[in-house]
Parts: C-alpha cells; sequence; structure tokens
C-alpha cells in the first residue's frame, strides 16, 4: 500500500508539473517518485502469491499469471499514453492514478478477507489439538484442501 501510495503521489505531481509547468527538475523528481512507487512494491506482490497459495501446482499456475499479465504492462502503456495528448498525458497519468489507487483499495481489502479467513480458522482450532484435526481428515484430503486446509494461515 505504501509502495503505490508513493505512486500516486508521483503521479499528481507529474500531473501538475507537465500541465501547469515545465519544470524539468521538479518532474525528474516526481518521476523517481514514480518508479520507486511502482517497482517497489512488486517483491511484496510476488511473495504475497508465493506465501498464499498452496498446493505448489496452484502456487506455479498464479505465480506465472502473475508475471504473464505483469508483463502486458508495456502493452497497456502504449495504449494510453497518446502521442496526440504529449507533452501532459492527461489520460495516461489518469489512468496510472487510477489503477494505483484501486491496488491500494484492493491490498486493503486482501488483507482484511486474509485477517479474517485466519481468525475463523482460528476459531475451528480453538480446542483442538493437532492430532484431533488430522483425525477428521486423511493425509491425501488435507493435501488435496491447499490453502483452504484448517492448518493452512494466509501470510498477511
Amino acid at each position: 500500500m505504501g509502495g503505490f501510495s508513493v505512486a500516486v503521489c508521483g503521479l499528481i505531481g507529474m500531473l501538475i508539473t507537465r500541465r501547469h509547468a515545465n519544470i524539468p527538475g521538479a518532474s525528474y523528481f516526481f518521476l523517481f517518485l514514480v518508479a520507486a512507487g511502482f517497482y517497489g512494491p512488486f517483491i511484496c506482490i510476488v511473495c504475497l502469491i508465493g506465501n498464499n497459495l498452496a498446493p505448489s501446482s496452484k502456487r506455479a499456475v498464479g505465480m506465472a499469471l502473475l508475471i504473464s499479465i505483469g508483463n502486458l504492462g508495456g502493452i497497456c502503456g502504449s495504449n494510453i499514453f497518446i502521442p496526440a495528448q504529449a507533452p501532459e498525458y492527461p489520460l495516461g497519468f489518469g489512468v496510472g492514478i487510477g489503477i494505483c489507487s484501486a491496488a491500494v483499495i484492493m491490498a486493503f481489502v486482501l488483507r482484511t478477507a486474509y485477517r479474517k479467513e485466519n481468525e475463523k480458522r482460528d476459531r475451528f482450532m480453538e480446542g483442538k489439538t493437532d492430532a484431533q484435526v488430522r483425525a477428521m481428515y486423511t493425509d491425501q484430503e488435507l493435501l488435496d484442501l491447499g490453502d483452504q486446509s484448517p492448518f493452512f494461515r494466509y501470510t498477511l
């Protein structure tokens, strides 16, 4: 959430400096904020996918989808930064602000959902030993449950 918030600040700054005053120093400063805000969260997103998908087959597909969709950024960028709007690019910066804002909101929603799911599983396990819960399932059923297993906890 922090990284994308920095990117939003940088994009707003780029939108303002490009529209009202072509000040190269300010534009470069805001461009550094945009870059830091976009690249910083990537490691967190990869770790989030890697830690919160199970079994390994589901994790592999999730990681592949993440990287494949992430590589479409160049295609999207070439269609939202329209040459006719140069040098202000209101559509490009506006879409960037919208996507980063949505990412901050969705990160909060995902964190809340994972916390609630972990609490639900903790309530289920309350007063039970691991052996009692394992007696309710076969080893294969626990493996097949993956991230739905009562023993699985989402990483926040």
